[in-house]
């Protein structure tokens, strides 16, 4: 298993956990406002040992709470990732797993016999094949994604669906159409995006929505979760490992 990138802790990346964040590579879509976009063709990204990785959770076991996995897209690494998850796991961690949704597939996996703790979802927009090729850049069957929300939020486990609006691409109206699609939520996270290192370079120009903009979004959304929250600012990419 490459390990591209490594947070030693994060008080934000899992809420309630003192986590430490895997970053493997690879990723299926093209998010025009990712901030990852080397982790999408990651060869020139020197890899981070796995021992490496493990050694510090060995020595932090006792503080730290749990490690979240995220990319890039996980669930495209298969059975290696299943692997991962048990190696961390014997560590007496608990794991979260962060996906785009487009392989209901290994959703079920990863939640089948409770193999994780928690998920994250992404959802990038509308539930329809238009609204999603404007912001992933390539087609794909959101039949597929339909099945993964489902999956996630009849699965009993921890979960969160995330949405990052963006003016001019997801906004109020994209947020409302979304909204029903996730009915039934524990939790739908609204984050703004950072235009700092956005793999579309003209999103690099655009001011993220203000805070007032972003809790009108969240009034929105209330109806449909158990628990909305709002994020300002997205996750830090990427740290060596130590």
């Amino acid at each position: 298993m490459e390990i591209k990138g490594f947070i030693q802790n994060s008080l934000i990346e899992w809420e309630g956990r003192i986590s430490c964040v895997l970053f493997l590579p690879r990723c299926n879509f093209r998010c025009r406002y990712c901030h990852a976009g080397h982790l999408i063709e990651p060869d020139m990204l020197e890899s981070i040992e796995e021992q490496q990785v493990f050694a510090y959770m060995e020595r932090q076991k006792n503080w730290l709470d749990g490690a979240v996995i995220s990319g890039g897209e996980p669930t495209l690494h298969g059975y290696e990732l299943l692997e991962l998850i048990r190696e961390i796991k014997e560590r007496g961690l608990e794991v979260m797993v962060e996906s785009n949704g487009s392989n209901p597939r290994w959703v079920e996996k990863l939640l089948k016999n409770r193999r994780i703790d928690a998920i994250s979802m992404d959802v990038k927009a509308p539930l329809d094949v238009e609204s999603y090729r404007r912001v992933i850049g390539v087609d794909y069957d959101v039949g597929l994604l339909r099945q993964s929300v489902a999956l996630i939020r009849d699965s009993g486990i921890e979960h969160e669906f995330r949405i990052t609006v963006l003016p001019g691409l997801v906004g109020p109206q994209e947020v409302t159409a979304i909204a029903p699609a996730l009915e039934g939520a524990q939790k739908i996270a609204l984050q703004n995006f950072q235009p700092g290192h956005c793999l579309d370079k003209g999103l690099r120009r655009i001011a993220p929505f203000s805070a007032d903009n972003l809790e009108k979004m969240a009034e929105l959304l209330r109806p449909f979760a158990e628990r909305v929250v709002v994020r300002g600012e997205d996750r830090a990419v990427i740290a060596a490992a130590g």
